[in-house]
């Protein structure tokens, strides 16, 4: 499902290519604060749009004198003229700063909150033609745009072809004091009527935290996704239980996708979805068995996971949020079907079910015992056709407990024939998960690499090289078991047993596990403190 509603930029502005890390010379500002002995701004206008990118762009900056002093005379030259011909430009300057500004103290905040209602007041009772306005598309955080708009209009320009509105309709008086309301309900949500409808602060930060986590980009995604739709432990409206259920449906394919290393990540999310009173919830309605929507790759097994995780999250961060879901009516999304209390206990049961079964899965003690009656004769030797049978299978999650199986028999094998087959079986079942294995599939595992790796052995041999772990295959194994009955499959076979090449594998295998998993086996780690402020 892709959700068919405007979301504000999220990308950051240094991503565009053009981030200055600086302010140009800004010609002709001013230094007056009542509006007296303004210079002619046209020579300068060019370089003054410049300036307002630039700390637009340095998204980085929470405080830069020069910045301030941008800003500061960008509003100067408005409040000397709030409804004069050149107010449209000061407005944009304004708008494409706010990102820098409204994180400013009150001398500046303040001053911009000002100068914006003094646009407004001189503006928005003004004549015009327009059936609509650019403003009420609001503005993208950060409003990039903006730079060509503010462009054309210095120049006099009216051809806006490009960006979908005439310079006539950017330029109205009606537009711009528009454009200021939306400026100061950036700044002070809810303080002005007549904007349009936007996510709350609080909800667009945990929309552009958790996107950056599911995009790859995140800095500290284990908290991140732990904490993701925790407000379920407070909230009773449908709206937020909805939303929080949905987020915490999109964090988990996240947590159980194999990155996630720690225990109490999951432990968290299943904590947050135990707080949702499931059967106080899960009572029939109008919708009927089969009328709620579906989320795809959750209740319809569609594989194409992070686009559609990224979908749901943006959904519920929406579903959570007043302005949110006045945005999805404004689209034509009927909320009764993603509001009901009943799909919001089948959401949560169902992403319950597999969070739980996910952390035995990464985390958890894997049984092998069944597996002895398989890969086991009477006399208690190793059945060495079925074991590779397996081996050659591609069912992945049979070949990981396969490897579990054979490090844990390892220490209880009849010979070193047997115990070659078991150890590159296991090895091999490190090879075959990505991102790389799970802590239940490497915790035995890495015990059998770290005893052979430390076990004295020769470091030179008679093989000139030795193959691949990749290349290995049952029937390299059954030769390996049983020369005088399975010859050699290929030349160099037997390489794969040499005791020198073994120990490398085993050598290599604990560096990759430690640098997949810890260097330690350790008890699940309890979640860190969070940091103090100011803390190094």
């Amino acid at each position: 499902m892709t959700v068919p509603f405007r979301t504000p930029a999220r990308r950051h502005a240094f991503t565009r290519g053009n981030f200055r890390p600086g302010p140009r010379v800004v010609p002709g500002v001013i230094e007056s604060t009542d509006g007296e002995g303004v210079a002619d701004p046209t020579p300068g206008l060019q370089a003054l749009i410049g300036a307002w990118q630039d700390v637009q762009d340095d998204v980085r900056t929470h405080g830069n004198p020069e910045y301030d002093e941008i800003v500061l005379d960008c509003v100067r030259r408005l409040v000397a003229d709030p409804g004069g011909d050149r107010a449209p430009l000061w407005v944009l300057g304004l708008a494409m700063t706010l990102p820098y500004s409204g994180r400013r103290p009150e001398g500046v905040f303040g001053a911009v909150h000002d100068a914006l209602d003094r646009a407004d007041h001189a503006l928005k009772a003004r004549p015009c033609t327009h059936a609509e306005h650019p403003y009420e598309d609001g503005l993208d955080d950060p409003p990039h745009y903006l730079e060509d708009v503010a462009r054309p209009l210095a120049q006099g320009d009216t051809d806006f072809s490009a960006i979908g509105w005439t310079g006539e309709q950017w330029a109205c008086p009606r537009n711009i004091a528009g454009l200021a309301r939306v400026g100061m309900d950036r700044m002070v949500p809810g303080s002005t009527a007549d904007v349009p409808a936007r996510l709350s602060q609080d909800a667009q930060d945990t929309l552009d935290r958790l996107s950056s986590v599911l995009e790859g980009y995140g800095f500290d995604a284990y908290n991140e996704i732990a904490d993701a739709g925790s407000e379920l432990r407070f909230v009773t409206s449908d709206g937020d239980r909805a939303g929080g259920a949905l987020v915490a449906t999109a964090a988990s394919w996240y947590a159980l996708s194999g990155v996630v290393r720690e225990r109490w990540v999951l432990d968290d999310l299943i904590e947050t979805l135990e707080e949702v009173p499931l059967d106080a919830l899960d009572h029939p309605c109008a919708h009927g068995d089969d009328g709620h929507p579906g989320l795809p790759g959750f209740l319809d097994d569609e594989p194409d996971r992070p686009a559609i995780a990224d979908d749901t999250l943006t959904l519920g961060v929406h579903l959570g949020d007043d302005a949110g879901r006045a945005l999805l009516e404004q689209a034509g999304i009927d909320l009764s079907l993603w509001l009901c209390p009943r799909f919001t206990a089948a959401t949560a049961r169902k992403t319950l079910s597999e969070l739980r079964e996910g952390r035995e899965e990464l985390f958890g003690h894997r049984e092998t015992g069944h597996l002895d009656t398989e890969f086991l004769r009477a006399d208690g030797t190793l059945a060495i056709e079925p074991f590779t049978a397996l081996f050659d299978g591609r069912d992945e999650s049979a070949r990981e407990l396969q490897g579990i199986w054979a490090a844990r028999r390892h220490a209880h094998a009849a010979d070193d024939r047997e115990r070659t087959v078991l150890f590159l079986t296991a090895a091999t079942a490190l090879r075959i998960t990505h991102p790389g294995p799970a802590i239940a599939l490497a915790r035995d595992i890495r015990t059998l690499l770290r005893t052979i790796a430390e076990t004295p052995h020769p470091r030179t041999c008679a093989h000139d090289d030795h193959p691949a772990l990749e290349r290995l295959d049952g029937a390299a194994l059954r030769h390996l078991h049983a020369p005088e009955t399975f010859p050699a499959p290929r030349p160099g076979a037997e390489a794969f047993g040499c005791p020198a090449h073994l120990a490398a594998l085993a050598a290599a295998g604990v560096r990759d596990v430690d640098g997949w998993c810890g260097k330690e086996d350790q008890a699940p780690s309890p979640r860190p403190p969070a940091a103090r402020p100011g803390a190094k």
